[in-house]
This record gives structure tokens, sequence and C-alpha cells, in this order.
């Protein structure tokens, strides 16, 4: 497991934040603690994203957590669902007829970290379900799927893929569990993947593309003590019908590379954005209601080609012991190319601690802490004694849309 190091960012020199197309959200609610290892979902439809697991800032036991909680994208509130959630009995989990919602059992997730978490509806429900995961504090996986050898592997639920990558050997084999209104089955279990296809090592991220048609695999971490380098040859498409695996080695432009990690998403041409390309006056506030409460569906959009988003943390090129956020814009075939968005010196004028990166829609948003300790110890490694609050995930960073190439 590769811990996240801390992206506290400073004031940069180099290029002014003056123009950048932004928007500010601060997060209000029950705002969770900024965990490491915490496992990201997004609800396309009812905008929402999910935060699960994690470990404590600062806690060198590695002592996972079973944090749940929601953010509404709507109302920038976020929601602690921890000791809210309703088990149901394994043989009636699809029951659509099921009459006993509350006389169920209130209990938390298990304390995991790093676990390949997806939503799913089910007999009528809304479920989260959770792959793999990892407790650290005993060096033990909480779920391993009927197969021969060890390491990751990635799961593809009602199209949408998920990956369990947290057992420390490299996996060279694909895994397809297909949803249905059957018993769960593996369509795909333990089959190689082809001679040619390059080492992907683990940490991988993927993402659907072409409306589930295929997923898109990127390169994760292959030695534990080097960075992520991405390229054409480790960038694979594998379609989800015909079980093939296709790389992007003619793809035009740079891919990343000396990663720490990075986060990607699919971007929805024509979905609604929040941002608008002018900046927001300053003084009193307008009667209308604030951007971040207006309806979703009014806000302007940008149209673009499809696309795949990808922020990668890299080693700031002035201040090396510093990570910054850089994003990148993929097009997807026929188009076949990636740039560059150069918006790191900008976000770096932020001087925001931002940690991840999620897609909704054509949203991009960079969700991180704006204060507090996210690591309270002194340079010894020793506890300190500190009066300020222990971080919390309490700010987005929303990017224009506009910085998408049409």
């Amino acid at each position: 497991m590769f811990p996240r190091p801390s992206s506290q960012a400073g004031p940069s020199q180099t290029q002014p934040a003056a123009n950048f197309a932004h928007t500010k959200h601060p997060l209000q609610g029950e705002r969770p603690f900024f965990n490491d290892w915490c496992s990201f979902v997004v609800n396309q439809q009812s905008q929402k994203i999910y935060i699960y697991g994690g470990v404590r800032p600062g806690d060198d036991s590695n002592h996972p957590t079973s944090d749940l909680y929601t953010l509404d994208l709507r109302t920038m509130k976020w929601w602690n669902m921890t000791n809210l959630l309703k088990f149901r009995p394994k043989n009636l989990v699809s029951d659509p007829f099921f009459k006993g919602e509350e006389n169920l059992e209130i209990r938390e997730l298990p304390a995991l970290t790093e676990a390949a978490v997806t939503l799913s509806s089910i007999g009528g429900g809304q479920y989260l379900i959770i792959f793999g995961g990892y407790n650290p504090a005993i060096h033990q996986c909480e779920f391993r799927p009927h197969r021969r050898g060890s390491g990751p592997f990635d799961v593809v639920v009602h199209r949408h893929p998920r990956r369990t990558d947290q057992a420390p050997d490299v996996c060279r084999h694909s895994q397809l569990l297909p949803q249905t209104q059957t018993p769960w089955t593996w369509r795909v279990a333990d089959v190689p993947f082809p001679p040619d296809l390059p080492l992907l090592g683990y940490g991988i991220q993927a993402t659907p593309v072409y409306g589930g048609q295929k997923i898109l695999l990127t390169k994760g971490r292959v030695e534990s003590n080097k960075p992520i380098d991405l390229s054409r040859e480790s960038t694979i498409f594998f379609h989800t019908q015909n079980l093939t695996f296709q790389d992007a080695r003619a793809t035009m432009g740079n891919f990343p590379v000396g990663i720490s990690w990075y986060d990607l998403g699919a971007v929805v041409p024509g979905a609604p954005s929040s941002v608008s390309a002018s900046p927001r006056r300053r003084g009193r506030p307008p009667k209308n209601p604030p951007r971040e409460l207006t309806p979703v569906a009014a806000m302007p959009t940008h149209s673009f080609p499809s696309s795949v988003v990808v922020v990668a943390w890299q080693k700031h090129p002035e201040h090396e012991d510093h990570l910054v956020p850089e994003a990148w814009q993929y097009f997807l075939p026929p188009a076949e190319r990636i740039r560059c968005l150069n918006l790191r010196d900008r976000l770096w004028n932020l001087n925001l601690d931002l940690q991840a990166f999620v897609v909704v829609g054509s949203r991009l948003l960079l969700l991180g802490s704006a204060g507090g300790e996210s690591d309270p110890t002194d340079a010894q490694g020793s506890q300190m004694a500190v009066d300020k609050p222990m971080a919390q995930w309490d700010i987005a960073v929303e990017i224009s849309s506009e910085y998408l190439e049409e």
C-alpha cells in the first residue's frame, strides 16, 4: 500500500491565478475527517459523492475506519451515514416485496482501507457494494473471489468497473462479475491477460466509456518505491462483451509521468456544469440564490468530444517537497490524443490541500482540506499537542469545463 503524501501547496510566484475560471465550494454539514486511503464513489443521477473508510490523519497504527459520508453537490453539504445503515438478510437482498425494512438491524460497514466501492440498484433499492478492502492493522483482506493465486483484480458490476488491488503481488489476470436477476456468478475468472499486455501493476484506475461497452484501464504502481508513468502502451481498452484488450498506442501527445497518485473520470459531453467563465463579483451577495443552490439544469454547458480527464499529483518543479495536481484531457478514439490543461500553477496558487478528483457529468471537482492538522506530528514523528482541529474534507474546487477543448 502506498500512502498519499501531503500535497499542501503554498503560494507560487510563477503565474497569477486571477484568470482561473473556477469556483470554490466550502463544504458544510457533517464533514468527514481527511482520511488517507479512503474510497470514493459517484452517483451520477443523484449528484452525490460517497466517501468510505480510510485511516485517520496522523494515525501511525494505520487502524481503518468504517466512516461513510455522502456529499450532495446540489447543496454542498456532507451527511454522516456511518451509523444509519440497514442490512437486509442475504437471501432477501433482491426481493422487491420485502416488507421488513423498519425491523432491519442498523450497524456499521466493515472498517477497511482502499476498498473498491460501487452503487447498484437491486430489487428497486439502492445498494452500496464493496469489493475487497484491506485492514493494514492486521494485514488481512476482507474478501477474495474463488480463484487461484493472489493480487489485484478488476471487477465489473452492471458494466461499471471496480477493482480490488490491495494485495502486494502484481496480478496478470482479469475477473468479470455481471449483475443479473439471478445469483451472481463469475463470468470471467482467472483468465490470463494477453501476453503482449504490459504489466499494469496494482492501484490501477478504471472508468467506463462508450456507454459502458468498454472500460478504460490505466497503469498503477509496479514498484512501491517508484512513481507511476502513464503511457500509450499501458492505456488499455477492455471490451466488456468481446472480452478483448486493445491499447492506445496510436494516441498523439504526452501522457503524465512521475506521478505519486492520480484519479480519472469520463466526462459526459453536454452535461450540466455549475461554473461559468465570468468571475464572481465581489461585494454584497445578490438576492438570487447562490450558484451552488441553483438547479443544475440551469447552468451553462460546453460542448467537447468524448473525453477522460486525468488529474495526477506530481512534485512541483520549484518546490520538490510538495506535490501539486495537474490535469490532462484524453480524447477517446477516433480522436486519440492527449493534452495537458496547464492548470498546475493556478491550482498551486489556491494554497489548498487538494487530494482527490471526481467527475460528475461534465463537472470537474477537486476535493480537499482548507486547513486543520492533516498530520499532527512534529519533525521527529512524536505526537504534538495542537489546538487546531483535525483536518476535514471541507473544500471543493470546481474547474470550468471551458478548459476542455472543443
